[in-house]
């Protein structure tokens, strides 16, 4: 029995949308927004995983590419109450899977490595102003942590100096009888203390995510789900095309329903010709290891063997399409 998954990002998350989806009798597959009490529950499965930890396998796509450890995780069952928009109490059970990806996760920490070396020259080269006060001048350090999401991991102290420096009243070299009077000399001083504790938390919770689906275990394993959410990217450039590419459908300037469904069903048609173009053209490139050369404005000689549809058409001009209709068969040719 094959079944209909639902792959999107997080936005498509909410857990009405989820429950609604498996009231219907549909599968779907999400990474939870990182917002609300899920940073807090993806801290505490991480810190303290309820099972072992498994490696996260790619398997090869073609017999040519080899078998890769992409990250780790684990999965959790849980059981949810959900109220529908009409009323009726609905029970939802989901995999929570975990997951971590080795890609991610550098990529996170070498971004805040980068921040805290930044915040650390700028908090040392911090200079009181003339008119600065203790709390003015943590306020501006304060700024900087905020400025490079450090508030957790690092902490400011400002100390104050205070000494009492003599100065003489009146011009020319002072002598013994010379009047003075007594002045306060305020000196501030920054100090930058690392919290190791949560830098240490920060790298431990480097690339881990919730996904949630409510498909079994036994149908869908974890390495599984991997693989289909990262082939989530094709059908969101799809509708990429719909936005800002050649079949866009922004600006609308129809206001009639049936007309606006009837401009979205032909550029559906257009979208699934152009897909399909581009993964024919691939495959057959692919299987006979060949590239095609051309395509690429200002650089002729490049060769890719994954052209994109909308540079394949670019090398056609005057093309026709003419279409037929006898009774009840439409024949479309093109010329």
């Amino acid at each position: 029995m094959s079944l209909l998954l639902f792959v999107a990002d997080c936005k498509a998350a909410s857990l009405a949308t989820r429950a609604e989806i498996n009231h219907e009798k549909g599968y779907y597959l999400f990474p939870l927004p990182m917002t609300g009490d899920i940073p807090k529950h993806l801290k505490e499965l991480v810190l303290n995983p309820p099972t072992i930890l498994q490696d996260i396998v790619l398997e090869p796509k073609t017999g040519d590419d080899p078998v890769r450890i992409v990250g780790k995780g684990f999965a959790v069952a849980k059981q949810l109450e959900v109220l529908l928009e009409d009323g009726e109490t609905h029970q939802l059970v989901e995999q929570w899977m975990v997951t971590r990806s080795d890609a991610h996760a550098d990529r996170q920490n070498r971004s805040f490595q980068g921040r805290l070396d930044k915040a650390f020259t700028r908090l040392l080269g911090l200079k009181p102003k003339s008119n600065d006060t203790v709390d003015s001048f943590q306020a501006r350090a304060d700024q900087i942590l905020q400025n490079h999401k450090l508030q957790d991991c690092l902490r400011i102290e400002v100390d104050e100096a205070v000494t009492l420096e003599k100065k003489y009243v009146g011009k020319g070299r002072p002598g013994p009888n010379t009047p003075f009077k007594t002045v306060e000399i305020r000196k501030l001083s920054i100090r930058v203390v690392r919290d190791e504790a949560a830098i240490d938390q920060f790298q431990r919770l480097a690339g881990w995510r919730i996904y949630v689906t409510n498909v079994p275990s036994e149908r869908m394993t974890l390495n599984q789900s991997t693989q289909y959410y990262r082939d989530e990217w094709l059908v969101e450039r799809g509708f990429h095309r719909f936005k800002k590419g050649h079949i866009p459908a922004l600006p609308l300037f129809l206001r009639i329903p049936e007309r606006i469904k009837g401009l979205m069903l032909l550029l559906t048609i257009a979208l699934q010709v152009l897909t399909l173009m581009e993964f024919v053209s691939r495959d057959e490139l692919t299987k006979n290891n060949e590239t095609i050369s051309g395509l690429v404005p200002g650089n002729p000689k490049m060769k890719t063997s994954r052209p994109t549809a909308e540079r394949l058409l670019t090398q056609f001009d005057n093309l026709n399409l003419l279409i037929e209709q006898k009774q009840k068969k439409i024949k479309a040719v093109m010329v």
